[in-house]
Parts: C-alpha cells; sequence; structure tokens
C-alpha cells in the first residue's frame, strides 16, 4: 500500500512538471544541444557554462546560479565532473547524471559517446514523462542514426591515416581519436593542475620522436612552452587546434554534429598533409 502511494504522487509530480514546458539545465552547450534533439519542444533546455571557460574551473555568476535554481530538471554529465550545480538547485529539481564513477567526461566530443548521451537522455525523460515515451523515442532513433551515419563517414575517411599517432595536450580527445581510428600515444597534461614532472615531459617528447607522432592535440588559441619545444624537437609534428566546447552563435559550431565536423576537419587536414 504505501509503494502504491508513493508511485502515485511520483506519478502526480511529473505529471503536473510537464503539464508546463519544464526547464531543464545542464553545464555545457554540446550536452545541451544533444538533450534538445530528444526533447525538442517539449521542454526548455539551457546550458550554464558559457564558451570560453573552463568546464573544470568554472563558478556561476548570480544571474547563472539564478537559472540553475529555476531549473526543474539539471541532466548533467558526472557527479565528479558537473555534480557543483546541484548546490544551486531548487529541492524538487529532479537529477540525473549520464555517467556513473569517475570516467573521462568527455562525452560531448565523440560519436560513439554522444549516442550513450540521447540515449540516456530518452530513457530518463521516458521514466518521468511516459505519456511522451514514444516521442522521445522516436526523436532519439532519429538523432542517433544521423550521428552514426556521419561517424561512419568519417571512419571511412581516417582509415586512409592508418592508426597515426598523435598526442593530446588534455585527455579530452580520447573518445574521438578511438572513433577516428587515431592513436594516443601520451597526455601531456593528464589532470587538470598541470602539474607534470620534466621527466615524464622528456620521456613523452622521446616516445614522440621514436614513433614520429604527427600532431599535438589541443584546444583553440592553447598556448604553451611545451608545446613549442615538442613541434621544434619532433620532425613533423602539428599543433591542431580544436574547439571542446562548441558556440551556439558560430555557424561552423553551432551543433553538436557541425562541432564534430569542424574537429574532424581540422584534425584530417593537419594529418593528411
Amino acid at each position: 500500500m504505501k509503494k502504491l502511494i508513493i508511485n502515485l504522487l511520483f506519478f502526480m509530480f511529473t505529471a503536473s512538471l510537464f503539464a508546463n514546458k519544464p526547464l531543464i539545465v545542464t553545464s555545457v552547450f554540446p550536452v545541451k544541444d544533444l538533450v534538445s534533439r530528444v526533447t525538442k519542444d517539449r521542454a526548455d533546455v539551457k546550458f550554464v557554462i558559457p564558451v570560453g571557460a573552463n568546464p573544470h574551473t568554472f563558478e556561476p555568476t548570480p544571474l547563472q546560479a539564478k537559472i540553475i535554481e529555476n531549473a526543474d530538471i539539471f541532466i548533467g554529465v558526472s557527479r565528479q565532473f558537473d555534480g557543483w550545480i546541484e548546490k544551486y538547485l531548487n529541492k524538487n529539481a529532479k537529477v540525473f547524471y549520464i555517467m556513473k564513477g569517475s570516467k573521462n567526461p568527455h562525452i560531448w566530443l565523440s560519436f560513439s559517446t554522444a549516442c550513450g548521451v540521447v540515449y540516456s537522455t530518452y530513457h530518463f525523460l521516458s521514466k518521468i514523462d511516459p505519456k511522451n515515451k514514444e516521442f522521445y523515442h522516436k526523436n532519439y532513433l532519429n538523432y542517433a542514426k544521423e550521428i552514426q551515419e556521419t561517424r561512419i563517414k568519417y571512419f571511412k575517411k581516417f582509415l586512409k591515416l592508418k592508426e597515426v599517432p598523435v598526442i593530446q595536450y588534455h585527455p579530452a580527445w580520447e573518445y574521438l581519436a578511438r572513433d577516428l581510428n587515431l592513436r594516443i600515444i601520451a597526455t601531456i597534461y593528464p589532470t587538470n593542475n598541470k602539474i607534470v614532472s620534466i621527466k615524464t615531459l622528456t620521456t613523452i617528447l622521446k616516445l614522440a620522436q621514436k614513433v614520429k607522432a604527427r600532431g599535438i592535440l589541443c584546444s583553440l588559441n592553447t598556448k604553451d612552452k611545451v608545446i613549442d619545444v615538442y613541434l621544434n624537437e619532433v620532425k613533423g609534428l602539428k599543433k591542431i587546434e580544436l574547439d571542446p566546447i562548441g558556440d551556439p552563435d558560430s555557424k561552423d559550431r553551432n551543433s553538436f554534429l557541425k562541432l564534430m565536423e569542424f574537429n574532424c576537419e581540422r584534425i584530417y587536414r593537419a594529418l593528411s598533409q
């Protein structure tokens, strides 16, 4: 009887939640775009971390904190990555994390993991809004198909490069490298504090020289003397600047798929020359 009452209360709450268009908050723009592909007009989806900000160190302004406070639903990447948003939510907001544990959080930078994002979003929304389950399911299938078609296009394109060895500046590109059949031989800064020993940097340099690494994957406008040294010491090595977060105001990066195409084309141009 008690369980029946709890289920009834849950149904009444979620029914009222979706009677009006709910506000869903995400941390970063690409996740917002992926979630929006599932919800379409059934929800208002916003992202909190502005373009150009570091998602690992960002703290919201009072205005951004107010947006979070007004949210009905928070869809996060993982508790470790954007769990800080919870402390700004109102007590009635529903919380869902796409990832469990402390794995690499950059799931919005890969075709394969993005399919997991839209599936998880569909599955979660179907539970709290069952009357729209078929609507969410249809949207998930359609967009997952678009993602997979684009992934296959670039996978075939990158097959010509035959597992080119590359270095990544920050562990943002592991999932994408897997999609594109690239071989990441080392990560310069495995954590966000950018503390690394001279011995480690020297080891990476020697490995890059040995395997003839072709590129350093880094974010747009990255400036670091370590990169400059590697570029001087490793013949044929190129700095490949990529966008890790997208830009809703930029025509070539204002959606998840456009962001992926932007990054894939930059990598391919650099490595195929």
